[in-house]
């Protein structure tokens, strides 16, 4: 019982304090909103802006009001022009993807794994090396360690 206080009390103080930062954010902004109106440079862009929507939704109503089947063909033709954009940018993106997978990637996999087995081949090649280079020095001490050797050489 005393657990469900403690989570009721703990819900309770977030949304508090929610409700706190929101009020505050609203605050915030409307004073500064209020204080950039101060300027006269900011006050001119944002009465200019707000003019130009209003004519342009004005505009906007007015050719929807007046002739909505034909403000519906241009959106729907607008709408087909982009799909159409779209689906070509697509199409050269894969492409593209096809291109650098040919061209780049496959390449440069077949040359890593070429290096790869080119480098294990030196690894063995340096491995056979020193198995001769063992050979002729086993060679040179037995010609070295020779009786008739040292004899002749007496």
């Amino acid at each position: 019982m005393t657990q469900t206080s403690y989570n009721n009390l703990s819900t309770t103080t977030e949304n508090d304090n929610n409700g706190k930062l929101l009020r505050g954010m609203v605050i915030g902004a409307v004073i500064g909103g209020a204080l950039s109106m101060l300027d006269s440079t900011t006050r001119n862009k944002v009465t200019e802006t707000t003019k130009n929507m209003k004519d342009s939704t004005m505009d906007m109503y007015s050719q929807v009001k007046n002739n909505p089947s034909e403000v519906k063909d241009d959106l729907q033709e607008r709408l087909k022009s982009a799909s159409s954009v779209l689906k070509e940018a697509i199409s050269d993106a894969q492409n593209l993807y096809e291109k650098v997978n040919n061209n780049i990637i496959q390449p440069v996999t077949m040359v890593t794994e070429e290096s790869s087995e080119i480098l294990s081949h030196a690894k063995d090649a340096t491995t056979d090396l020193k198995d001769i280079g063992g050979k002729v020095k086993e060679a040179g001490d037995e010609v070295k360690g020779s009786g008739y050797g040292q004899s002749q050489g007496a």
